[in-house]
């Protein structure tokens, strides 16, 4: 029986018996995968520990089993068949660490024009967008301007104007500012010509600072830098804003402080959170920046004190207990160059109180893409006002910057229900030109995330545009598409439509309603197209392994413990994102085997746990999934007892399937492998039955 049609196992039978057949063994030595210069597959020998025997007592099954080592051995044709299928040879995962690379056109220009304007006095404002990408942009940049003894502001922008920079936006800065000559932009700007006129008209400098692709006939400010500007020889386009500007800081540093250098890299923290934020690939240079964000973040983060009863007090967590807080507090730096780090401080002690973080491991690249990103994006999704995000970091107080946390946690949950509520108002409506077009009537904030979720269900591009009121004006909205598909380039040669932002994530618009049709027939015809000649699937999309029973499968569940090493090797690698998946594993549960449950404080996840004690959780999938699960799981092991009562041979019980990924948990001083539902593939056809 084949589990997975396409799916085709490369391991050899050796090695596939080696797998099934892994003895209940006891181990001296814990070893782990460590990358390194010379070999990828270098072992580390740690303390040693003692590994359970995969002969599981049941009050172990229910959570999944308790692993803690495994032998090297068992792991390694796991490991191999992982690496082959993804082509990660050595070579291939030694080059994509490389931190190397040159410098942006203009950067020195940029640096040499800012230190002429420190040195003469000169006020900056700085205009920042509004997603985590352009916070994140404007808090490094006004912390690091004013660590380096600029006279610099901060200007809030105002979401409903949309992402390029405007003549309002000018007005508003001039009249606050009026001594302002110099205007920044960071993560925007580069294609804003109207408002760059209208500073130009006031006599001001203007400095962008982009990552966006510079559209014909190019930027008009003074100087730009950006890694997709026209002329650009920047090997790698996929950085984000903060990050853009990050560069010309730690390069003013080198070149006219070179003393404030250590200083300035402190605010990594808030290049790579906008790298993961605005879902950069996460290669070369990016993935060093990355970890050194996080590294920072750790640093920022404190356990919660025990009460009496040695339960954890996570209000009573003290940010400037902090190790990074200690650093920053004993040495000389500007006050606003501290606070922006304290309120990324009281922020994951706001994530910690609401239960988002349970220990220093959960500060992970999944933290900033699921939770911290998401949550910071929510004002302009639910129409909420946006001071809070930004006073998260610059509130004077520290009650007011845990405050300003709470706030924007709080209209995350807001922004959750909304996006259930018109996700089935879509699924409910008609809707002609699905799945390639959708028509709603969410708010404008709101059409990106909708995109990007019914994207994701639809392994295609998607446009999700505000339904018209009027049969002459343009109409507007948000694509979102696989890595596979580049929906600027697409829609370039079609007069009409037009995209403008990032290849997989853009604002799209058409000229008039009359051409949505056009809009998804254009989308139609190249994603077919893609798709028939097998370019529709880039490496870290599909299932790389496949777990269970059956002979064709690469591994069973019956024995955890290589499964565990072969997690703790996977995590070396670390981060994963966008250009890197994380590896996804397709798992088979035998129904008369497994137990189900709903679990969670409103009982709104699902957890599935096989015969062999591996726990499947599936975040939010009780509400739709829980009672057909059970049916089916009922009906199959009633079919299956009756048969045996009547003599008869016992029937092939259909397997329930999900996609997942495999992660090590730690609860109570216990390690625990257990897998993280992505999406089962026969869903649809599970919900029609039911």
């Amino acid at each position: 029986m084949t589990i997975y049609p396409n799916h085709q196992s490369k391991l050899n039978n050796a090695g596939k018996d080696q797998c099934r057949h892994l003895g209940n063994t006891r181990i001296d030595d814990n070893a782990i995968i460590a990358v390194t210069t010379d070999s990828l597959l270098e072992s580390h020998v740690m303390n040693g520990v003692q590994v359970m025997s995969s002969t599981l007592p049941e009050s172990q099954k229910d959570g999944g089993s308790v692993l803690l080592s495994a032998p090297m051995d068992d792991a390694d044709a796991l490991f191999a068949l992982l690496c082959e299928r993804r082509g990660w040879a050595d070579d291939v995962l030694a080059a994509i660490e490389s931190a190397d690379h040159d410098e942006l056109k203009d950067c020195d220009t940029m640096v040499s024009f800012l230190e002429e304007a420190r040195l003469a006095g000169a006020k900056i404002t700085i205009a920042p967008d509004f997603d985590m990408d352009g916070i994140a942009s404007g808090v490094l940049g006004y912390a690091g301007l004013r660590e380096l003894g600029f006279d610099v502001e901060l200007h809030l922008p105002d979401y409903r104007r949309g992402h390029d920079l405007t003549p309002a936006d000018i007005a508003e800065i001039h009249a606050r500012w009026p001594q302002t000559s110099v205007l920044l932009t960071c993560d925007g700007g580069v294609n804003s010509r109207e408002g760059v006129a209208a500073a130009h008209e006031l006599g001001w400098t203007v400095l962008v600072t982009d990552h966006h692709q510079e559209l014909e006939p190019g930027s008009t400010a003074d100087i730009t830098v950006n890694p997709c500007r026209l002329d650009e020889t920047y090997a790698l386009r996929g950085i984000c804003g903060a990050h853009v500007l990050y560069q010309v800081l730690e390069t003013y540093a080198r070149r006219f402080q070179p003393f404030k250098v250590f200083a300035i890299r402190w605010l990594r923290l808030f290049a790579g959170l906008g790298t993961v934020s605005d879902v950069m690939p996460l290669l070369y240079e990016n993935r060093q920046l990355v970890r050194d964000s996080l590294s920072i973040a750790r640093l920022l983060w404190t356990p919660a004190p025990l009460d009496g009863g040695g339960v954890p007090q996570p209000m009573g967590i003290d940010v400037e207990a902090s190790t990074m807080m200690r650093i920053l507090r004993a040495e000389v730096h500007d006050p606003v160059f501290v606070s922006v780090f304290e309120g990324f401080a009281c922020a994951l002690k706001a994530f910690t109180v609401t239960g988002k973080i349970r220990d220093i491991d959960g500060i992970d690249e999944g933290f900033y893409g699921f939770y911290l990103a998401p949550a910071m994006n929510s004002p302009r999704r639910t129409e909420a006002p946006l001071l809070d995000c930004f006073g998260v970091f610059l509130a004077r107080a520290t009650e007011a910057k845990l405050a300003a946390a709470f706030t924007v946690i709080e209209n995350n949950e807001l922004r959750k229900e909304l996006t259930a509520r018109f996700m089935d108002e879509l699924d409910a409506s008609d809707q002609p030109l699905a799945p390639w077009v959708y028509l709603s009537q969410a708010p404008k904030g709101m059409l990106g995330l909708l995109a990007g979720k019914l994207a994701e269900r639809h392994l295609a591009p998607v446009v999700v545009l505000r339904e018209p009121s009027d049969p002459d004006e343009p109409v507007s909205g948000s694509g979102r598409a696989p890595a596979w598909f580049d929906i600027i380039e697409t829609l370039d040669p079609h007069p009409g439509l037009t995209a403008i932002g990032h290849a997989q994530a853009c604002g799209v618009h058409t000229d008039t309603p009359g051409d949505i049709k056009r809009l998804a027939d254009v989308l139609a015809t190249q994603a077919q197209a893609l798709m028939r000649t097998g370019q529709s699937e880039p490496a870290g999309t599909s299932i790389d392994l496949v777990l269970g029973p059956d002979l064709d499968c690469d591994a069973p569940t019956a024995n955890l413990a290589p499964l565990a090493e072969l997690v703790r090797r996977i995590s070396a690698l670390r981060p994963f994102g966008h250009g890197f998946a994380q590896p996804r594993f397709g798992i088979v549960i035998e129904p008369q085997r497994c137990r189900l449950s709903r679990i969670g404080s409103e009982q709104q996840h699902l957890r599935l746990v096989t015969g062999d004690g591996l726990a499947c959780l599936w975040w939010n999938a009780a509400d739709a999934f829980y009672e057909p699960l059970r049916a089916l799981i009922a009906t199959q092991t009633a079919q299956q007892a009756a048969a045996v009562a009547a003599g008869l041979p016992a029937p092939a019980l259909e397997p329930i399937r999900v996609d997942a990924h495999l992660q090590l948990n730690q609860w109570n001083g216990t390690t625990r492998l257990q897998a993280v539902v992505t999406q089962m593939p026969e869903s649809e056809a599970l919900l029609a039955r039911a």
